[in-house]
């Protein structure tokens, strides 16, 4: 029942999935099942949201290679996985004390690749001071949104300001959070 749910939910929008994609859904559909000559094309794309490889983008496969090869290592004695991430397999098997998805992972992730990533922004920005330790690793920007914000705002008498126009993840999280 909507009514269970607090106002903050309910009053939350995340406005990337709006009314033009809702639009885009009905022509989409459209075009499949009912009307195909209604429209002056012959499909859609969805870049609301990025869709880089519906506009003719290739896949990121080395990223897909490595993270397959650790996550299941059996791939690493056949041909279907590059040896390219095979060599990167084995560098991050070799920084780590246990295996991808074990419990035993920092939560704030691998030692290394932190070091990697303050190495990183000390080389790109200058900025020596840079700390593995003040470096969280997350499961991609919106993650690292949320966990941001959960910290950042207390109550409703928090701010945060965002770009205009922004990501609508941002207002819609400064909804949930009270801020």
């Amino acid at each position: 029942m909507l009514s269970s749910v607090g106002s903050h939910v309910q009053d939350a929008q995340y406005a990337v999935r709006g009314a033009i994609p809702i639009r885009g859904q009905e022509i989409t559909l459209d075009l499949r099942d009912c009307e195909p000559d209604k429209y002056p094309f012959e499909e859609t794309a969805f870049l609301n949201i990025g869709n880089p490889q519906q506009c003719g983008q290739g896949y990121l496969t080395f990223n897909r290679e490595v993270i397959a090869g650790l996550v299941h290592p059996p791939l690493m004695d056949t041909d279907k996985i590059s040896d390219d991430a095979k060599n990167r397999i084995y560098y991050y098997q070799s920084h780590q004390q246990s295996p991808v998805g074990a419990y035993t992972t920092n939560s704030k992730g691998w030692t290394y690749a932190r070091e990697a990533v303050a190495h990183f922004i000390a080389k790109r920005d200058g900025f020596y001071h840079s700390n593995a330790d003040n470096i969280y690793i997350s499961n991609g920007a919106s993650e690292g949104c949320r966990a941001a914000l959960m910290v950042a705002i207390r109550d409703a008498n928090d701010g945060v300001l965002v770009p205009i126009p922004q990501y609508p993840l941002y207002s819609a999280l400064l909804t949930l959070y009270k801020g």
